[in-house]
């Protein structure tokens, strides 16, 4: 582990076991623009500065709206994880490094890890006023509130996702985060949770019908605040790796709508262990080689989020008729035995008409008998 501020030896984990290097020849991100609703941004620090960045502004009120100057050193991190472009010297990579980053600063220090539920409303809006098609929230309110709903729906009204951390209380009440938990109402909303080296969801990730999605967030490595790397836990550092993989998904397929993009996350995850979904992992771990690669249908029309159809529809092959043929020879058969019933049915009948005949015959040799019984119906 890097002290704060220390040197990084070695590729961190999450690097590994996402591989999203294997997107980089598609596409980087460049073009998507992403907006990070935290503590700000250091641009002093070496790697951070290279980082492509437009405008941003701190919410918070009585500050310079123009100063999104990190003072806590999260928002960095956060932003480092997507999209820190490679450096000599650093094993270290962001995600998606092409992306222009928007800083939106909604509050100074992330140590009670709850946002200011004002600050994030008016940080989704200013992101969607600026052309983000992606919002990183990585903090929680543990209610709801009007406000962010309201941000949360005039930004699926323009096609901007949100991307929230699930919270970090699941080793305690475990309650419903906000603004993760509206994903179950809001389709362009993707809860994300935290899971270790070994796939396992921690333990304090929070739980819930809610999440959709999980990533790296235990051990995690990122740029610190002024200069070198740190090491800290939580899904507020899972749902940064969401949001670039959502990025390069954006760059990919200009047109795809948020409902397509969290449907493709979801059909294209590394499935949990049990059931799926599952409260704590979601859908599973993001694949963001699958996610961004994956032939599917939602690119040429809409798809309900989701489904789960994946990859190249299958070949045509030339109708099996085999139980067709079965019915056929079946009712050729029948038809066969019916005639054969009848036949024989009818030979019966004659051999029983002869054999009364002959007894009649035997009974009354001049075939009065006959004759009276015909003579006798009328």
């Amino acid at each position: 582990m890097p002290k704060a501020g220390g040197d990084l030896t070695g590729i961190p984990w999450p690097q590994t076991r996402l591989n999203f290097e294997r997107v980089w020849s598609i596409t980087k991100g460049a073009g998507v623009k992403v907006a990070v609703i935290d503590t700000g941004l250091d641009r002093t620090q070496p790697q951070l500065a290279h980082i492509h960045t437009e405008p941003g502004t701190d919410v918070l009120s009585g500050f310079d709206p123009h100063d999104t100057t990190d003072c806590d050193g999260h928002g960095s991190g956060v932003t480092g994880i997507i999209a820190a472009p490679q450096v000599p010297g650093s094993p270290f990579l962001g995600v998606a490094p092409e992306v222009t980053i928007i800083a939106i600063k909604q509050t100074n220090t992330t140590s009670d890890t709850q946002a200011s539920a004002q600050g994030v409303a008016d940080g989704i809006d200013y992101a969607r006023r600026h052309g983000a098609r992606v919002v990183n929230i990585s903090s929680t309110v543990n209610v709801r509130v009007r406000s962010i709903e309201l941000a949360i729906s005039r930004a699926a009204t323009a096609g901007v996702i949100i991307v929230a951390a699930a919270g970090n209380d699941g080793g305690g009440v475990n309650g419903v985060a906000y603004p993760a938990a509206y994903s179950q109402e809001y389709p362009n909303v993707i809860a994300v949770a935290a899971i270790d080296q070994f796939d396992q969801v921690a333990q304090f990730s929070e739980r819930g019908p809610w999440v959709n999605v999980a990533a790296p967030g235990v051990a995690i490595t990122f740029p610190a605040r002024q200069s070198g790397y740190t090491q800290k836990d939580g899904t507020s550092f899972a749902a940064p790796y969401v949001t670039a993989t959502v990025a390069l998904i954006l760059a990919a397929h200009p047109g795809i709508t948020p409902a397509q993009v969290r449907d493709r996350l979801e059909a294209t995850a590394d499935p949990p262990p049990a059931s799926v979904p599952d409260p704590r992992y979601g859908y599973g771990v993001i694949n963001p080689y699958r996610a961004v690669t994956s032939l599917r249908t939602d690119l040429v029309a809409a798809t309900p989020a989701r489904s789960r159809p994946l990859a190249a529809p299958l070949p045509q092959r030339a109708p099996d008729r085999h139980l067709q043929d079965i019915a056929l020879s079946a009712a050729a058969a029948l038809l066969l035995v019916a005639a054969f019933v009848g036949i024989g049915a009818t030979l019966l009948r004659s051999h029983r008409a002869a054999t009364r005949l002959a007894q009649k015959q035997a009974d009354d040799p001049n075939g009065r008998a006959g004759v009276r019984a015909l003579s006798s119906s009328g």
